[in-house]
């Protein structure tokens, strides 16, 4: 899997005060990525078609939301909510970095794209019924990858999502789709967007394709890691045929906006179950504000590659806590296995 920094990501869709998404998250990992030895590649959005972006992303969300977004650019910077700011050249960077989640997609070709602003809260129609912001997001970049895998052919897809908060945006915009999405997020009752429920399966032909594993605060490696070993089981048994990962670094312990408490051994975990899959593998950076951009991302990447380091489980989970979330992930997993095995 190569890896891919959006260059423009460090020089576009600043913001006028301060705020937590901003282009130093870019540079903290190239940085991270340099200082650890890892080469890249540093690839630019100047040029790209933004026309044929704009269909892309009119595939993604409803046409009245791109040209909302059209309007508020020309009228930029503007606050698009309380969370989520636009500045002149936010939408361009924003249709820049889907386009390239699209385009490597339908190639079946395996990155970690790096870059912003992160998409997975991003619905239909911008911020999805009953939540109040977008949460620093303007388009659906995981979206647009998984309609790359649907056009090259691909029928079992895997969108796997493990931002400590729960990918809204991506679960409403395929919630009816046979799209196998697994998320796993701080429990919604004490954290934004509060959505994403165990019992959220979906609807429709996607009924029973969505499995939300709700993680209790302070949440550390011993159950994360256990719970990636319940995940494995269905997905080895699904074999999907393509992936996207929605990666999140927010549930890095003191990371800062969140109240979990992963540390190395989680990030690696997750890493190691991509690699074992085996599949073309799209992955687009999502949150991570300080730590875990740096410590976390490259113990994913690590697992990704397949390298070998000692990480031992630094952090445990209240012991009642870390019962009930494997009861309710155990119970989660069972009805979502007993419909995708059936079905797939």
């Amino acid at each position: 899997m190569i890896l891919v920094l959006v260059r423009e990501s460090i020089t576009m869709h600043k913001p006028w005060f301060q705020h937590p998404e901003n282009p130093g998250r870019i540079v903290e990992v190239k940085s991270a990525l340099s200082t650890e030895g890892y080469s890249f590649i540093e690839e630019s959005i100047q040029g790209f078609n933004y026309s044929e972006a704009l269909k892309t992303a009119k595939r993604v969300h409803s046409s009245e939301y791109i040209e909302y977004l059209e309007k508020l650019s020309r009228r930029a910077p503007v606050e698009i909510d309380e969370d989520t700011y636009m500045a002149k050249d936010t939408l361009n960077l924003a249709l820049g970095f889907l386009n390239l989640a699209y385009e490597y997609s339908l190639k079946s070709n395996s990155a970690f794209l790096i870059g912003r602003p992160p998409g997975h809260h991003a619905g239909f129609i911008g911020a999805t019924p009953g939540v109040s912001t977008q949460g620093f997001c303007i388009l659906n970049n995981a979206a647009g990858a998984i309609r790359g895998f649907i056009d090259a052919g691909y029928k079992r897809i895997l969108a796997l999502d493990f931002d400590a908060h729960h990918g809204n945006g991506t679960m409403e915009i395929f919630y009816r789709e046979r799209i196998l999405q697994v998320d796993l997020h701080q429990d919604p009752t004490t954290l934004y967007p509060h959505t994403g429920y165990p019992d959220e399966v979906g609807e429709g032909e996607g009924y029973g394709y969505k499995a939300n594993i709700v993680l209790p605060r302070y949440t550390g490696d011993d159950l994360l890691v256990q719970l990636v070993g319940l995940i494995r089981d269905l997905l080895v048994k699904y074999s999907p045929e393509a992936i996207v990962v929605s990666a999140g670094f927010d549930a890095f312990e003191n990371d800062g906006l969140a109240d979990l408490a992963l540390t190395e051994a989680s990030y690696y975990a997750l890493g190691s179950l991509v690699r074992e899959l085996n599949a073309p593998t799209v992955v687009l950076l999502e949150g991570g504000y300080s730590v875990g951009l740096k410590r976390g991302l490259l113990a994913f990447i690590k697992g990704l590659q397949g390298e070998s380091p000692e990480y031992p489980l630094l952090t445990k989970t209240p012991s009642t806590a870390r019962r009930l979330a494997l009861e309710s992930t155990s119970r989660v997993l069972d009805k979502v296995s007993k419909r995708v095995l059936q079905t797939a």
